[in-house]
């Protein structure tokens, strides 16, 4: 499949069916790819697969089986010359972002152990950045004039700026808690040594970000409805903020890291409701940030039904508190369990039947 003819020899001349087989292969390098990253594995099984199959064309082009002509995979690694951008679909961005990300990751590996850390960055930076400053206008705004969100640039936009959190943060003033290990979308932190060259600079680039993934989920568009490989994306900007929240942030930028935090959790809840994987990293990430913000339990009296709770007592960095109400910490731990394969994303039992399909309307 990932050869550029198998798709138009096993079509039967049929456009609709090449694209189909065209999307299948590409389909197959997404999810394998997004899986590897959520098991915090550097590389996946078809990576190194010399793929020629040409790019998908936009959702709505296909589901009214009005197929253009196909762009190459080497059109699109030759796109910073066209004089007029050619026509590259959400589904070949992420296609992109994935490559990108993985260019990034096998320059820092394969790199000159002599090298300085900050100069093996720098090459993973212009690939990562190409990717952002090459995106045209049309494929900037990751929310339709529908409402709708563009699902494909959605990933997209949180794969690259994931990567750039990993890539940074070892080298950045956001340091990493050893409560961390405890979320099953932690990365190792980078070993101690010498403070990096650039460090302020490090620490710019893992906060924009994160603030660029802030910026996604506060998209105007709920429920929030998304692939579950979001959840690790999602969890590792959330505990960079956590640590800028710990190491860094002080008075009204604490009070605003605070409640994107607040954000970044209630996503992650929304999306648990389906994906019990992701119900038990929001535990773990709870539990996290308990311990990095100094959340400590404190019992209350019993309510009138004869209940007791347990409420938990933060500052807010001006002097005055908030009460939580949350379960004890042992119970927060005792819900954080390992993950062994995929199927700990679904319980097909607990599935919707009427869950919401792809929006007819993708238009821009």
């Amino acid at each position: 499949m990932f050869d550029r003819e198998f798709a138009t020899a096993h079509s039967g001349q049929d456009a609709v069916v090449a694209e189909c087989w065209r999307r299948t292969w590409w389909m197959v390098y997404v999810f394998d790819a997004f899986y590897a990253g959520t098991l915090g594995k550097v590389q996946f099984s078809v990576a190194h697969i010399d793929a020629t199959a040409d790019l998908p064309c936009e959702e709505v082009q296909y589901e009214s089986a009005t197929i253009p002509e196909s762009i190459s995979l080497r059109e699109w690694d030759c796109r910073e010359f066209d004089e007029e951008e050619k026509p590259f679909s959400s589904f070949a961005h992420l296609i992109g972002a994935i490559r990108c990300a993985t260019l990034a990751k096998e320059a820092s590996l394969k790199s000159d152990p002599r090298k300085k850390p900050d100069d093996v960055l720098h090459v993973a930076d212009s690939i990562l950045d190409s990717w952002l400053l090459l995106l045209p206008k049309t494929k900037k705004q990751v929310m339709l004039r529908s409402g709708e969100i563009d699902e494909l640039l959605f990933q997209a936009h949180l794969l690259i700026h994931v990567v750039m959190i990993g890539f940074h943060r070892p080298l950045s003033d956001l340091k990493f808690n050893a409560v961390e290990d405890i979320s099953s979308c932690a990365r190792d932190p980078a070993p101690d040594g010498p403070t990096p060259e650039h460090i302020n600079v490090h620490t710019v680039r893992v906060l924009r970000s994160v603030e660029s993934q802030i910026r996604l989920l506060a998209l105007p568009s709920r429920p929030f409805n998304h692939t579950p490989f979001c959840t690790c994306m999602v969890s590792e900007g959330t505990l960079a903020l956590l640590s800028a929240c710990k190491f860094l942030l002080r008075g009204h930028e604490l009070a605003i890291a605070r409640d994107q935090i607040r954000l970044t959790i209630g996503c992650l809840k929304n999306m648990g409701d389906l994906w019990p994987r992701t119900s038990r990293n929001v535990s773990q990430i709870q539990a996290i940030a308990k311990h990095v913000l100094g959340i400590e339990a404190r019992a209350v009296p019993k309510d009138a039904s004869g209940s007791a709770h347990s409420a938990t007592s933060v500052s807010d960095g001006n002097g005055s508190s908030t009460d939580i109400t949350s379960s004890s910490n042992s119970d927060v731990f005792s819900t954080i369990r390992d993950f062994d394969d995929i199927c700990g994303w679904f319980d097909i039992g607990e599935m919707d039947s009427a869950l919401p399909f792809w929006p007819a309307d993708q238009s821009a």
